[in-house]
């Protein structure tokens, strides 16, 4: 079964049922504008089409199932077509990552932003672009027929890469500093702590279960969090721990049973570079 997925997608096009996948889905808030269908997903032969807003879209995909082979986002309409956030940003990758395979294409113009949003596709993958030549490759205009795309849409393969450095600071508490999205261990997290610069994604995070936003929070008031509601698992997004100080002090000082394993979840390679110096120096590396 080979998935394709193109987020904030604009119309359905006869010219997907040619592709070479079993399933395509379309992410596009177009879709809830077709009155004649109620529930605003509706199918194309193949072509599964989802009107909702695509973070919102994630939980639905899991919940069917979806495995990504190929992630398509090209034109999302940022700034006039109302887009808020970038599709390409780590704060929605992280998110989305679940439903990637270990090996995947992904399709993308990075200059698409210029400074409207950050974008660093510096992600737990290895990368690698696919040129035309390749029978891997997949033209970027089947997609979108905008010129600014000339020169700039890549193709490129993902592959799944992983770094977890576990280190020993206190007898009682397990610590590890884990190269990937927090979202692959949400399940088996109690708590996830997050803090994510305004993106556009307005409040969607605040909203989900077993998730802290830690705006004026201390790693302090976590700890106590913890303890008072028996936390066993806690895991932390860059921006929610930047006092590391504070953080390797309390995992060194903490006699309380909770929480019992502590877990930093990054994206981008040199996050914790800071963190992962003062440790290598400091304390020995299990």
């Amino acid at each position: 079964m080979k998935t394709l997925v193109y987020f904030a997608s604009g119309p359905y096009r006869e010219e997907y049922q040619d592709l070479d996948f079993n399933g395509i889905y379309l992410i596009d808030n177009c879709f809830k504008k077709i009155q004649h269908k109620q529930n605003h997903i509706f199918s194309h032969g193949k072509v599964t089409c989802i009107g909702m807003d695509c973070l919102e879209s994630i939980e639905l995909l899991k919940n069917e199932d979806v495995h990504i082979d190929c992630f398509v986002s090209l034109n999302e309409g940022l700034g006039e077509g109302g887009g808020s956030y970038a599709i390409n940003s780590d704060m929605f990758l992280g998110y989305a990552m679940p439903l990637f395979k270990d090996k995947y294409i992904h399709i993308m113009n990075k200059n698409y932003y210029h400074k409207l949003k950050y974008v660093s596709m510096d992600l737990p993958y290895d990368i690698e672009e696919i040129m035309e030549n390749d029978n891997k490759y997949l033209s970027p205009y089947i997609f979108s027929k905008y010129d600014y795309h000339l020169g700039f849409a890549k193709v490129y393969q993902m592959t799944k890469s992983q770094n977890k450095q576990s280190y020993k600071l206190s007898p009682i508490i397990k610590f590890d500093i884990i190269n990937d999205s927090i979202w692959n261990y949400y399940e088996e997290l109690d708590i996830a702590a997050i803090l994510f610069s305004d993106q556009g994604q307005s409040d969607f995070f605040d909203k989900l279960p077993k998730v802290i936003n830690m705006k004026n929070k201390t790693i302090e008031d976590i700890f106590t969090y913890c303890v008072q509601n028996k936390i066993n698992k806690i895991g932390f997004t860059p921006k929610a721990c930047l006092n590391y100080y504070a953080l390797i002090k309390e995992i060194q000082t903490s006699y309380f049973d909770y929480p019992k394993e502590i877990k930093l979840f990054h994206l981008n390679k040199n996050n914790y570079k800071v963190i992962e110096d003062l440790l290598s120096i400091s304390i020995a590396q299990v």
